[in-house]
């Protein structure tokens, strides 16, 4: 899609980052605004219902997202269900209003997701890994803004302005082009790589929520303190950012090959957590798993084809939601083991991913 103007390029890339920025404030929101929700609508456990109806409506959104043939007008409807879903958020009455607009909200933040990682690879097919992991850094930037916005503000106040930009993303990008369903690359498709592929992914996107779902409980129980808990949880979601745009170009060059030493980096970073004294470095972990998503993703638009990206972001939802559920069932003595398997697992994955010889991919 070199084909488009410039000023159109910049325009939908705005948009896909702003899109991605969204993706990323509605998963990290929930941390701040629950314990507003439980004061308000005096809900405890009933609070799954939110995250169970989410999960179904992103199933539903990705099933959706990647069988359409065009993205206009389907993906600024998205948004705009995206900004209703948050509006009534911040309107809700009762607890019913939350579980009601998780649904639509997984809706749309699946659509929504999946097109904003795809479009910029189109946008820019000579050089897709860069782009992509420059705009994926806007995820970590919604992941880290969001939280503070439901902290210094009223917490309904801060959903209608999530629901405001997703308004003027829904703007920025009307008239997206369709889909380019491009075949995988000469050398011809690897489906059997989508195994491997898709247990990266499930272990990845676990380690990215496990650690900020559930560092802050096992960091309090070693004895740090409140307030150095929760800067340390911003450094790590800063940190996530600045990995996804700072090391976008590095993995770009050798992308399974570097992806693997950062992920034995990060495997070495794990045992910060066995050490007490050490665990404050556990925020290192979210530079070098950073360019994780990126990567995967765009070897398997290049390795096994475009349709089979969509399966990226169902393992996604898997990890994302059962096995930080599983987590849930864990003393939280044994998160620091539990962690270094879903690690051991990324990295495995990896690696079997780049010792196939067929799999040696180019400067993506």
């Amino acid at each position: 899609m070199e084909s488009a103007s410039p000023s159109l390029r910049i325009r939908l890339t705005l948009g896909s980052a702003l899109g991605l920025f969204m993706t990323g404030a509605i998963g990290a929101s929930p941390g701040a605004a629950i314990p507003r929700w439980q004061d308000e609508f005096s809900i405890q456990s009933e609070i799954a219902w939110y995250f169970n109806l989410l999960f179904l409506g992103a199933l539903l959104g990705i099933y959706l997202g990647s069988r359409l043939r065009r993205r206009h007008p389907w993906l600024p409807l998205a948004l705009l269900t995206e900004g209703l879903a948050l509006g009534l958020i911040a309107l809700a009455p009762g607890a019913w209003g939350l579980y009601g607009a998780a649904f639509f909200l997984g809706l749309g933040v699946a659509v929504v997701n999946f097109h904003c990682n795809a479009l910029p690879v189109e946008l820019f097919p000579n050089r897709p890994m860069v782009v992509l992991g420059r705009v994926n850094a806007a995820f970590g930037l919604g992941a880290v803004l969001a939280p503070l916005l439901l902290l210094w503000l009223p917490w309904r106040l801060g959903y209608g302005l999530l629901a405001l930009v997703a308004l003027v993303t829904a703007f920025l990008l009307r008239q997206a082009p369709p889909p380019q369903n491009e075949k995988a690359s000469s050398a011809g498709p690897r489906p059997r790589l989508l195994p491997y592929i898709l247990l990266a992914v499930v272990a990845y996107v676990a380690v990215e929520l496990v650690l900020s779902s559930y560092s802050s409980l096992y960091l309090l129980r070693l004895g740090y303190p409140d307030w150095l808990v929760g800067l340390l949880l911003s450094l790590f979601w800063v940190a996530f950012t600045l990995g996804r745009f700072g090391l976008a170009a590095f993995v770009a060059r050798q992308p399974l090959e570097r992806l693997f030493w950062l992920h034995l980096l990060a495997l070495g970073a794990v045992f910060c957590y066995f050490i007490p004294p050490l665990a404050w470095l556990f925020p290192l972990l979210g530079f070098l798993v950073a360019p994780t998503f990126p990567t995967l993703y765009g070897f398997a638009r290049v390795f096994v084809g475009y349709r089979a990206a969509a399966y990226l972001f169902y393992a996604g939802a898997v990890g994302g939601n059962l096995v930080p559920a599983a987590f849930a069932t864990l003393p939280q003595e044994a998160l620091a083991w539990g962690l270094l398997g879903v690690v051991s697992t990324m990295a495995l994955s990896t690696h079997l991913l780049r010792r196939n010889g067929e799999a040696k991919s180019p400067v993506l």
